[in-house]
């Protein structure tokens, strides 16, 4: 009698707790959904922020790459600038400086760019070629002892060589001025060895030498890439001036193209993704919009082509006219 009466309970009140149990499963179901319709939209709002990241890091690199070339190509320039000048420093080739500043970059992670603007430096003191090669290594200990960069260690030491030797008193060095640069050269060169003399290759093994060398290895890559880099820039600025030339003339026939491109390439999903990279870089990066936008055109009018019927009329139109045009001229 006990058993019927619960299970009879049960079934009594299976209507409010069904009902209740559905509206829970329904309930869930719904928050489901919208988790992952959040999870869609969360995704694709990554996504995007991460292309764009990526893209404005691409075109920040490209840009370094191309300034660190450049920087280098001109510290090179300054060397030979100095050779053309001075000739007291002929005694030594500029192949022979350049070697042994190579030599000191593998030893210590100077950059050996660095080292022979440095080298042109010392040069506008009166230094021979052979002088300047045997400071160049006391130059890389004193400036790594300091902190100071190669370009400004390099001024202390050719102040120095004119008896203004007080910036050497940092390391202990205090000398007579010898009232010729051949006097004082004697004295600096003796005082860095002994104060400073193998301090660079000693640091080199230190977590801050670590860095330098890596420092010094990346800037050799961006300089790589930015010497490929560079020439195709260049070659895609003066296209994108021929093309802007070139629209400016025809603005009266290609007009009409205007709202059909813009159509086309709002159909393109990619779009968005290329215009938040644009404005990201518009305003720091302009070697990047550059390309962006060449990119960016090429793609949509390859797709208004191959996809609107009027979009190819217009433009076999207007290249038949450009074509009959130039056999009148």
């Amino acid at each position: 009698m006990a058993d019927k009466t619960i299970k009879l309970t049960l079934v009594g009140e299976d209507k409010s707790a069904g009902k209740t149990l559905r509206d829970l499963g329904d309930e869930s179901e719904r928050t489901g959904g919208r988790l992952a319709r959040m999870g869609e939209i969360a995704g694709g709002v990554l996504t995007a922020d991460l292309l764009k990241s990526a893209g404005s890091a691409i075109v920040d690199f490209g840009k370094a790459s191309v300034e660190a070339f450049m920087g280098a190509e001109q510290a090179q320039r300054q060397l030979e600038d100095a050779y053309a000048r001075f000739p007291s420093v002929t005694d030594v080739s500029i192949d022979a400086l350049r070697e042994l500043n190579s030599a000191i970059q593998a030893k210590t992670g100077a950059d050996a760019d660095d080292l022979a603007s440095s080298q042109a430096i010392m040069a506008q003191y009166g230094l021979t070629g052979q002088q300047i090669a045997d400071l160049t290594p006391l130059l890389d200990d004193y400036a790594v002892k300091t902190g100071k960069d190669l370009p400004s260690a390099a001024e202390d030491l050719g102040k120095a060589m004119l008896g203004q030797g007080r910036a050497l008193k940092s390391v202990g060095i205090d000398f007579t001025d010898a009232k010729s640069v051949a006097g004082n050269f004697d004295q600096v060169v003796a005082g860095l060895r002994t104060q400073v003399g193998g301090f660079a290759e000693s640091e080199s093994g230190s977590a801050e030498g670590a860095l330098r060398r890596l420092t010094t290895e990346f800037g050799d890559v961006q300089e790589q890439v930015g010497e490929q880099l560079l020439p195709v820039l260049v070659q895609l600025g003066e296209g994108l001036l021929q093309v802007i030339d070139w629209v400016q003339e025809n603005s009266d026939v290609l007009t009409p193209l205007a709202a059909i491109i813009g159509t086309v390439i709002g159909l393109v999903t990619a779009w968005n993704v290329v215009q938040g990279i644009l404005n990201l870089t518009l305003a720091a990066n302009p070697i990047g919009i550059v390309v962006l936008a060449i990119a960016a055109l090429v793609a949509g009018f390859i797709v208004a082509y191959n996809t609107s019927e009027d979009f190819r009329r217009i433009v076999d139109g207007a290249l038949n006219w450009v074509k009959q045009t130039g056999q009148d001229v």
